[in-house]
């Protein structure tokens, strides 16, 4: 799972229709949607989905990357690199220790969080777990001082939300499951005290997915159920994540209606972004969506089928999105050895080589040793190459950044 924050675009869409001297409402029709959409994809608001770039592609006779809407794929830095920019992080005492809660104060925690998760994108959260920790630590600490009085109360606790959301997130990279519970009920805690809903959605989803992690379905499809059937006057983008969830919960409870609900979950995703939207629905994409479908199918047992969606997933990953495809191919390797293609395997261990000592995800190093661990496990005869591939591997994952 991405972290939900909006992609690194930047649309030129707009000067592409200026060129071509067409208007807003005549592009919405040559595309197939509202002209409140083309605004939104214009402004660099909305990722448009694939079948749209395509569109605009065709329309303006342009690529994805020439139109801003697909970034090139750059090497992530060295290890040097990333410290030097890790250390960034440390260079804002104002954040650390201020002399009072004020409205620059805010803006610095906001900031803060901005850097951690631009990190977490190119790094993993790994190393930025406990960093995330402390921070909001810190942050909670000083709501309990009499120097906050310039700054709204709802202002402090919506931060203190977001801010302890975005660590736990950083803590379930970190494998660090119990700090991930308290986290996402502190951030609870404070967007409700907040009447912040948006982060509060996000942190529910955010509960239910942890719970499928931790293989406790019951809990996972309670805490869907209960956002889907509440009082939360859901956007079509919103429903179509929950519906996901529930269908990954009942899937890991063996029930087949899960892969039903993602008709319904695809029809909603194609209504598009709402302008009520919160900004972090741009995560709710092709990409998450294949990738839980491919999980309620591999969890069903469907093999086959999960494997064309777990390779969706990865292709449909932007490239600056680093983390995430290490953690995507992770899963699609696990598909593809189960149906012993040993081709693909072959291609997907030296695809992830390069990424295993770069990126700092403890979760997805844990999920590569079982899946190199089940090599081993075979009665079936192993080709020689992927066996070695496989000890490599699990050599790089000796000194993996966890």
């Amino acid at each position: 799972m991405a972290r939900p924050r909006r992609p690194p675009f930047d649309s030129r869409l707009a000067d592409f229709r200026d060129r071509a001297g067409l208007t807003q409402e005549q592009v919405a029709q040559e595309i197939g949607i509202s002209a409140e959409m083309v605004r939104r994809h214009e402004q660099s608001i909305s990722l448009p989905i694939a079948k749209y770039r395509e569109r605009y592609s065709s329309l303006y006779n342009a690529s994805e990357v020439e139109l801003g809407l697909r970034i090139v794929v750059t090497r992530p830095p060295s290890s040097n690199q990333q410290s030097a920019s890790s250390s960034v992080l440390l260079d804002i005492p104002s954040v650390w220790i201020p002399e009072r809660i004020d409205a620059t104060y805010l803006e610095s925690v906001y900031k803060y969080i901005e850097q951690l998760i631009d990190l977490d994108n190119r790094f993993g959260g790994a190393d930025l777990a406990r960093l995330a920790q402390r921070f909001f630590r810190t942050f909670r600490s000083q709501l309990s001082v009499e120097t906050f009085k310039p700054v709204k109360s709802r202002d402090l606790f919506a931060a203190a939300g977001e801010l302890s959301e975005v660590a736990g997130w950083l803590s379930y990279d970190a494998d660090q499951q119990d700090a991930v519970r308290r986290l996402n009920q502190e951030s609870l805690y404070f967007t409700r005290l907040a009447g912040d809903k948006k982060t509060e959605l996000l942190t529910l989803q955010n509960i239910s997915m942890h719970a499928g992690f931790l293989n406790q379905p019951l809990e996972a499809l309670t805490i869907a159920e209960s956002v889907l059937d509440g009082e939360y006057n859901l956007s079509p983008r919103m429903r179509a994540l929950f519906l996901a969830r529930k269908a990954r919960a009942l899937a890991q409870g063996g029930d087949e209606s899960a892969l039903r609900i993602f008709k319904e979950v695809q029809s909603l995703y194609l209504e598009g972004v709402q302008e009520a939207d919160p900004a972090w629905t741009w995560w709710i994409d092709e990409r998450e969506l294949a990738w839980h479908e491919a999980m309620c199918q591999q969890a069903l047992g469907y093999s086959g089928e999960a494997i064309v969606q777990f390779e969706r997933s990865v292709e449909e990953t932007p490239p600056a999105q680093v983390r995430g495809h290490y953690n995507n191919r992770a899963y699609l390797l696990n598909a593809q050895v189960d149906l012993k293609s040993w081709t693909a395997v072959e291609r997907t261990m030296q695809d992830l080589q390069p990424l295993v000592t770069e990126i700092a995800s403890t979760r997805t190093v844990v999920y590569l040793r079982s899946v190199v661990g089940k090599l081993r496990m075979f009665e079936t005869k192993v080709p020689t190459c992927i066996v070695e591939l496989g000890e490599h591997l699990d050599r790089a994952l000796d000194i993996a950044p966890i």
